[in-house]
């Protein structure tokens, strides 16, 4: 049994040589320990503390393409056994074009999304983009994501829910301006067999913004200011009207070395998100602040140790809300390993 088993583990890797398929593999750690204190006006005052494990392994088949399998396991530091969660997928990584679909890691995504549109509790619990993705990236003149995340498959207890979303920038001749968009589709069914007060709604959100960049052009390595709208455009079919709240924004990124600040600010009539108290983090991804038609979100940051494998972080964050503050001290690790 076991000569057999040789010949064919034998058969299998002359296999892969001959089409010169390349085997892959990558090995992700993290953990977060993050207390929140303050007042429980829009959030929790909780403490998170996990530590989490994504390995993964494909193969390569061309120079652009490869088909990978893993998992995400989080673990909370406590004796029960945390949640794992698949990953698989295929890539198309092009000079310019490139191509992602199935369970796959938001790392692929260009930048991390922006806090009306993806909250950190769902970045830390939800690793993975659930659907397709296409980019553009044309270096330092401009790129696009635009992708498909499948929230809910439509059952008898699940309401079918999916985003759509969109985020560009381009820097048009002076390199050290640029402009720039999200744009989210957020559809929010309803459930197999659903009762008739269950109804559909559709949820748009847009941020049109221009701004300046001049990373290392200064002694800081990175200075980058946006200045924009945020809007949203919000039909609930119980109601059968157009809802459509929003404001100015203005985010600002600075670091220096090891250190580093970003301030992120919402001000407008109303909040962005109308009927947060009727659906809640079911139809809005994005941090819950966002009811107040004023949001301030300062983060600063140093970077306690890093290398091209580990990187060590330790934040404050301060978030000012109307009527609300509250203060998160976190410290995050992160560790990648792998061929790619």
């Amino acid at each position: 049994m076991k000569t057999r088993l040789l010949y064919l583990l034998t058969f299998v890797l002359c296999g892969l040589n001959s089409f010169a398929i390349e085997p892959t593999w990558s090995v992700d750690v993290g953990s977060v320990f993050d207390n929140r204190e303050g007042d429980t006006k829009y959030t929790k005052a909780e403490t998170f503390f996990f530590i989490t494990l994504a390995p993964e392994v494909g193969l390569k088949i061309t120079e652009q393409d490869r088909i990978a399998g893993g998992c995400n396991w989080t673990q909370p530091l406590e004796n029960k056994f945390g949640k794992v969660k698949p990953t698989i997928y295929y890539r198309h990584d092009g000079e310019k074009w490139k191509f992602s679909m199935g369970l796959f890691p938001r790392t692929q995504l260009r930048e991390p999304l922006p806090g009306f549109l993806w909250c950190d509790s769902l970045n830390y619990f939800q690793k993975n983009v659930r659907g397709a993705l296409i980019q553009y990236d044309k270096g330092t003149k401009g790129f696009f994501d635009a992708y498909i995340d499948w929230r809910g498959l439509q059952s008898e207890t699940t309401r079918e829910a999916f985003n759509i979303m969109f985020h560009g920038e381009v820097r048009p001749k002076n390199p050290h301006f640029l402009v720039g968009a999200h744009v989210l589709m957020n559809h929010f069914a309803k459930s197999k067999n659903a009762s008739d007060d269950q109804h559909v709604v559709d949820n748009f959100l847009v941020n049109p913004y221009v701004g300046v960049d001049y990373s290392r052009s200064t002694v800081l390595d990175s200075l980058v200011v946006k200045l924009g709208v945020l809007q949203t455009i919000e039909r609930n079919r119980a109601q059968d009207k157009w809802d459509c709240p929003g404001g100015l924004w203005l985010d600002g990124t600075f670091e220096w070395k090891m250190l580093g600040a970003k301030n992120s600010l919402y001000l407008g009539r109303r909040g962005l998100l109308p009927i947060y108290g009727e659906f809640g983090s079911l139809l809005y991804q994005g941090e819950p602040f966002y009811q107040s038609k004023f949001y301030d979100r300062l983060d600063l940051y140093g970077h306690v140790y890093r290398n091209k494998f580990i990187d060590v972080q330790a934040q404050l964050n301060f978030n000012f809300a109307k009527g609300s503050f509250i203060f998160y001290q976190r410290l995050t690790l992160v560790i990648y390993l792998g061929n790619l």
